[in-house]
């Protein structure tokens, strides 16, 4: 219990030393913790610079467009697992309707599933369409 009340504020006191000295490093300029990266004349002058180096070096960075066409990939090949499931439920719907043997649960069941699928499959349809849609339209301009 002792230990307990002089350890918090012992932490406490250390955490606000260690913060101090941190901004009175970054404030008096005695020992600054970022070096430069670029020496470039001011902000403009460093974008400048590091693009020059992004361009001349294989640094693994992606453009713009190469990002845009992934992200458009990534929900390309989700949607085609959604348009995968909602024909696989149509057609289990299919057979459901089939094998009810004219019991109306179990057709009206099947008629439910068979609605919903195929609403589904016409909204995976036109999120696929309006994702090539936004990426045609994000890559041209990008590029102009």
């Amino acid at each position: 219990m002792i230990m307990k009340s002089i350890f918090r504020p012992l932490l406490a006191s250390l955490f606000l030393i260690g913060v101090m000295a941190v901004g009175y490093t970054q404030v008096s300029g005695d020992a600054p913790l970022l070096a430069s990266v670029f020496d470039g004349e001011g902000l403009l002058g460093g974008l400048d610079e590091a693009r020059e180096e992004i361009e001349e070096e294989d640094t693994g960075i992606r453009s713009e467009e190469d990002i845009i066409s992934a992200i458009a990939d990534i929900i390309n090949f989700v949607l085609l697992f959604a348009g995968i499931f909602a024909v696989v439920a149509f057609v289990v719907s299919g057979f459901m309707f089939i094998l009810g043997f004219g019991s109306d649960a179990s057709i009206q069941r099947a008629r439910k599933i068979m609605i919903w699928a195929a609403v589904g499959l016409v909204v995976i349809i036109f999120a696929f369409v309006l994702v090539e849609f936004i990426v045609d339209l994000a890559t041209a301009s990008g590029s102009t």
